[in-house]
């Protein structure tokens, strides 16, 4: 017969309260061992769910794709000089400077010549804009021979379109090349001007504007034509 001592009684019951508190069980060190299965059930459970969702797309996130680089324009033949393209040619009312700032009254709209703003007030950047900038300014763009685009009343679609035609352009040799809103307009919903020219359209008509460009982009009429923006 064993017989136990208080002290080793004492031992046996601390041991125990130990386990107890590490996560084991009275009963002995099997209930740790059962925590790890349980938890390694539940590992398993959460893969298998996400492999039975991932074909319904349900765990996808979704990916937004890069805007592609706008493609250059197309070469085009020569214009022949009586392409209706070419536009209509305007008288010229000086290249003269005037204070940033100062409004200028300017015989036609939008205007193909005139007094404008100096540097570095103008001439503005290239590119698409979706507020209207001062003519004063943009003035000063089709001085270096550069061509500047107006529109009004165009849909959606349409203006995508036109900006889309405008990226190309500055993709291509036709870095000079600028569009923007401009609500006044009624006699067309698209006015492409150069200096002293310009062609008036119903419809986003990327062929025409396109010859006009050609036409017109850095002429030896601009009075100074190779002239950065």
């Amino acid at each position: 017969m064993t017989v136990t001592t208080r002290r080793e009684r004492r031992e046996r019951e601390l041991r125990r309260r130990q386990r107890e508190k590490r996560g084991g069980h009275p009963g002995g060190e099997g209930g740790g061992g059962r925590g790890w299965l349980v938890g390694i059930g539940v590992l398993v459970l959460v893969v298998l769910a996400i492999f039975a969702l991932r074909p319904t797309g349900l765990l996808s996130t979704a990916q937004v794709s890069p805007s592609p680089s706008p493609s250059p324009l197309p070469t085009l033949s020569p214009v022949p000089s009586d392409d209706p393209a070419r536009g209509t040619h305007d008288k010229d009312y000086s290249n003269a400077h005037v204070n940033p700032g100062t409004p200028v009254d300017y015989a036609e709209l939008p205007p193909t010549s005139g007094s404008h703003w100096p540097a570095p007030a103008a001439p503005v950047k290239a590119g698409v804009y979706t507020q209207h900038i001062p003519f004063e300014a943009t003035t000063h763009n089709l001085e270096h021979g550069g061509i500047v685009i107006v529109y009004n009343n165009l849909s959606a679609d349409e203006v995508t379109k036109l900006d889309n035609f405008v990226k190309s352009a500055t993709a291509s040799t036709y870095k000079k090349v600028l569009d923007e809103p401009y609500a006044d307009l009624s006699r067309a919903k698209i006015v492409i001007t150069a200096w002293r020219y310009h062609l008036d359209l119903q419809t986003v008509d990327t062929v025409s504007m396109q010859k006009f460009i050609q036409a017109h982009y850095d002429s030896t009429e601009a009075p100074e034509p190779g002239a950065a923006w």
